[in-house]
């Protein structure tokens, strides 16, 4: 009968070069597990940080990440954008997150505020409309609406909204 070897001494036959790059190979491979695990904690990370919009973006530039992750990276790269003050980059991500998965809400309320921002009332009305649609007890999605109508000059429809969002949750708005 042939000897075998179990897996815990099958490397001890290698000779000890072979061995050194079987190790490195794997330390590679391990180091690149960590690096997308902290791309992800990092692009994620709220408020974002400096370094959101290289991790996000490696992220998205990964044939490995899921479209439900890289939707997810796109609206997180996007709220940096967003806090940042750079409203087109924001929209354009946001965007590209709906593409991937048309009902992020998130990204749908994100998307409504970067419009809002750039003084485009009517398609930031619009994305609240459709993530109050999907969640019509969203009190963020009514506050913003709620913004986005007054910016447009419906001061009683934006009015209407506020109070509805603040019905159901009666500290929204009086955060920074």
């Amino acid at each position: 009968m042939p000897h075998r070897r179990n897996i815990a001494t099958a490397g001890t036959a290698l000779p000890g070069f072979a061995r050194v790059i079987a190790f490195a190979g794997f330390a590679l491979a391990s180091a690149v597990c960590v690096a997308a695990v902290d791309d992800r904690s990092v692009c994620g990370s709220v408020p974002p940080k400096s370094a959101t919009v290289s991790a996000c973006s490696r992220l998205i530039a990964s044939p490995a990440t899921s479209p439900h992750d890289r939707a997810l990276a796109y609206s997180f790269r996007a709220n940096a954008a967003r806090a940042n003050g750079d409203t087109a980059s924001a929209v354009a991500d946001y965007s590209q997150a709906l593409t991937l998965l048309p009902d992020l809400l998130p990204a749908l309320i994100g998307r409504g505020i970067a419009y809002r921002d750039s003084n485009d009332p009517a398609h930031a009305t619009a994305d609240f409309d459709r993530a109050l649609a999907l969640h019509p007890k969203d009190a963020t999605a009514l506050y913003q609406r709620g913004l986005a109508k007054r910016k447009s000059g419906d001061t009683s429809g934006g009015d209407a909204d506020i109070a509805a969002a603040k019905a159901i949750n009666p500290g929204i708005g009086d955060q920074p």
